[in-house]
């Protein structure tokens, strides 16, 4: 397994941008793990942009949010068998019922060779350990959202998800593990921390294979 390279400058950034520079993220890293052509699949589509290169692009999405291409759901896809060059799913997993199910369809609908880019928040950084331990607040991830309630139904570690994509018959190809909050207002991006302490960073991304 690969760990993505790291800047070599400390970016220090406030929490009331957070959410922005994560879409951010996601998208660079989306255009980059992209093939140059091929058949793309996104499950959730909408909410980061990408530079889609000469894909043949699909987006599915259980609503209208993102203007995809097909309503539906990632834990049913209404697609054959190794359809598709490479997968997207990113902030998916932790919405759906069942994380099991949507890893296995999206396994399914992979041709032989190809790739899935997956990701999910850490549910583990200090700041939620602490938040449960001392106060006995349990993490709802609002300070990425507008509303407390975001629909997050299943809560991972960075553990829990390897070991999820393990049991599901896929490789890790490459890890990418962003942003490291520090107090309750800043946080730590582009520094070889976020490599070493990657248990604790803010997000965790995914580039699968099937085994």
């Amino acid at each position: 397994m690969q760990t993505a390279p790291f800047g070599a400058d400390v970016k220090v950034g406030h929490i009331d941008g957070m959410a922005q520079h994560l879409l951010r993220i996601r998208g660079r890293v989306t255009g980059e793990f992209l093939p140059d052509r091929g058949r793309v699949l996104e499950i959730g589509a909408g909410e980061a942009t990408f530079d889609r290169k000469e894909c043949e692009y699909i987006g599915i999405n259980i609503s209208l949010r993102g203007s995809p291409s097909f309503l539906g759901d990632g834990q049913a896809l209404p697609f054959r068998d190794g359809t598709f060059d490479a997968v997207v799913a990113t902030e998916v997993i932790e919405h759906v019922r069942y994380p099991y199910r949507l890893l296995r369809e999206i396994r399914r609908v992979l041709r032989p060779g190809g790739h899935v880019l997956l990701s999910t928040p850490n549910v583990a950084i200090p700041a939620n350990r602490i938040a449960l331990a001392v106060f006995g607040l349990f993490p709802d991830d609002r300070t990425l959202h507008e509303e407390p309630d975001v629909g997050h139904i299943h809560f991972f570690t960075r553990r829990s998800l390897l070991e999820a994509v393990g049991k599901e018959g896929f490789r890790i190809v490459r890890e990418w593990d962003f942003l490291l909050q520090f107090g309750p207002h800043r946080y730590l991006a582009d520094t070889s921390l976020e490599r070493i302490l990657r248990n604790h960073t803010k997000q965790i991304m995914l580039d699968l294979v099937p085994r």
